[in-house]
């Protein structure tokens, strides 16, 4: 049986940190032979004669990192430089205080369409969490553009404090790691959606949900025709 190897022998010692407790012996002392037995007893770890196998996902040494917010630029930068077979879509979201509007991106990240709306309450977040994991998997979604309403004066509104809340909230699900979002403008997009559905004279109802599909489509349709000018016109690369 050939010796353990050294890389090998530095996980071992890395996993003897991780497995001490408060009442733990110490296993440092122990022959090497005793070790290697204890921690893959512990640990489930499996020792053959040339190499150790490891199930590294227990230690969680691969694990997502935390859904994050990134700059718009930056986060279009990375779809285009991700290959073909791996570019995602876009998610758009208009979060107001009682629904969530959703628009998704085509496969080119050119056009936006319509979602479907979400209901929001304080103690459904989780469930909001799943929902948009199913988006996730069901439209290889790679991020969210997230309305947010920019003041002119540098002040925070009430409803800007509404949306962080909410993305904070989702991110602390832990069920979107790996996930990036970025803010949008969505200044005046409800508005000019509340002056289109005017004239139809819908039930209160009806209009409040169409009107809320059709912000987000306006908050990731002005997002894709703003990055795909800058690709087209070379400026993406140089912010």
């Amino acid at each position: 049986m050939r010796a353990i190897t050294r890389p090998a022998s530095a996980i071992l010692r890395l996993a003897e940190t991780l497995n001490a407790g408060p009442n733990s012996y110490p296993v440092a002392s122990f022959p090497l032979r005793r070790r290697r037995r204890l921690v893959s007893r512990s640990l489930g770890w499996c020792v053959v004669p040339t190499f150790l196998s490891i199930r590294l996902h227990r230690l969680h040494f691969f694990k997502k990192e935390q859904m994050k917010v990134i700059e718009p630029v930056e986060l279009f930068q990375k779809l285009c430089s991700s290959g073909a077979m791996q570019k995602g879509r876009l998610l758009g979201l208009d979060v107001g205080q009682r629904y969530v509007g959703l628009a998704v991106s085509d496969v080119a990240n050119r056009i936006a369409s319509p979602g479907s709306v979400l209901i929001r309450k304080k103690t459904n977040i989780d469930i909001m969490a799943k929902v948009f994991q199913k988006l996730v998997s069901q439209h290889s979604l790679v991020g969210f553009i997230v309305g947010y309403p920019f003041c002119l004066w540098g002040q925070s509104s009430v409803e800007a404090v509404q949306v962080r809340l909410f993305m904070e909230d989702l991110r602390s699900t832990g069920r979107l790691n790996g996930l990036t979002y970025t803010y949008w403008d969505e200044n005046y997009t409800s508005k000019c959606v509340e002056a289109l559905l005017e004239p139809l004279d819908l039930n209160p109802v009806k209009s409040k949900t169409i009107k809320d599909k059709f912000a987000a489509v306006g908050i990731l349709q002005g997002y894709l025709d703003n990055m795909n000018r800058k690709l087209k016109s070379g400026n993406l690369a140089r912010e």
